[in-house]
């Protein structure tokens, strides 16, 4: 009775934590299975746990610190001696290997790189970091639900491109002095905390400088859905979805006139349960 109950405890944490009511991930996951519904939450809500270190905490000291107790809670999770809901639901619902073991504390290591992002010189640069991060997440969430190689490198990608667009959502973490995630192929760093700076006192254009990237990853986010559609879309319809999910923000923030300095826009309810419908149908 009560192994069960802590087991139910910990997906009850999980499904919180990654599928809060009208959440993308909640939409993305309505037409799964129990089991890879359960698989894909989990995984999420490990990302989850992790990305919201680096919101969260604006002293680098206590994020580092956060960071460290992750990688000693995996160490603790491949012993069979878990302390966090996330660990102890993984324990019961992954297959536990040391490559995955591996894994985790790469992604925990590369979100260290998120405390201090200096600007790079391209998108692609910056995009490694979400592939390390994130991108490994959904690589083995993928590789958990029984896909193939390919699979899982679209995966990664696309998994990459949708965590940096949810990180441009919110400026105030990673575009300020210590955080740059916009290319200065796109604008330099000294022009782009200007822009922050007249963006706090008045209305100014912001799609002179942001359109071309919105634009830039909505191609990429097109090819990366078509790659995996042929591939393996029965099998990957939540990351369909969420790509899908993403393309249509894309498309609203370039309607609102790229004002993603002011402005966090969402998709509502009831057309992600359209796009979700329309996507695990004719995909």
């Amino acid at each position: 009775m009560s192994s069960s109950h802590n087991d139910s405890t910990a997906l009850d944490y999980c499904v919180n934590k990654a599928i809060p009511d009208g959440s993308n991930l909640y939409y993305a996951t309505v037409f799964e299975s129990q089991k890879n519904r359960t698989i894909i939450i989990t995984f999420h809500a490990f990302l989850y746990e992790l990305s919201e270190i680096i919101q969260e905490c604006s002293d680098p000291g206590v994020a580092r610190i956060k960071l460290k107790w992750w990688q000693e809670e995996i160490e603790r999770f491949f012993n069979q001696q878990a302390r966090h809901p996330v660990t102890c639901q993984m324990q019961e619902c992954i297959d536990i290997n040391q490559d995955l073991k591996s894994t985790f504390n790469s992604v925990i290591e590369f979100f260290d790189h998120f405390i201090f992002i200096e600007q790079t010189d391209n998108l692609d640069t910056v995009l490694e970091l979400y592939q390390s991060t994130t991108g490994q997440i959904w690589y083995q969430c993928g590789k958990e639900l029984n896909n193939d190689k390919e699979s899982l490198d679209i995966m990664r990608e696309m998994g990459a491109l949708i965590h940096f667009l949810a990180c441009l959502q919110h400026p105030n973490t990673y575009i300020n002095e210590a955080r740059c995630i916009i290319p200065c192929s796109y604008i330099s760093h000294t022009d782009l905390i200007n822009l922050l700076h007249e963006s706090a006192s008045k209305h100014i254009d912001q799609k002179e400088v942001f359109s071309p990237l919105l634009i830039e990853l909505k191609d990429r986010l097109d090819q990366t859905f078509k790659r995996l559609k042929i591939k393996d879309g029965k099998k990957m319809k939540h990351a369909l979805i969420l790509n899908r999910f993403a393309l249509k923000t894309c498309d609203e923030i370039l309607t609102d006139g790229c004002n993603l300095l002011n402005k966090n826009i969402s998709l509502t309810p009831l057309r992600k349960l359209w796009i979700a419908w329309l996507t695990n149908t004719f995909s």
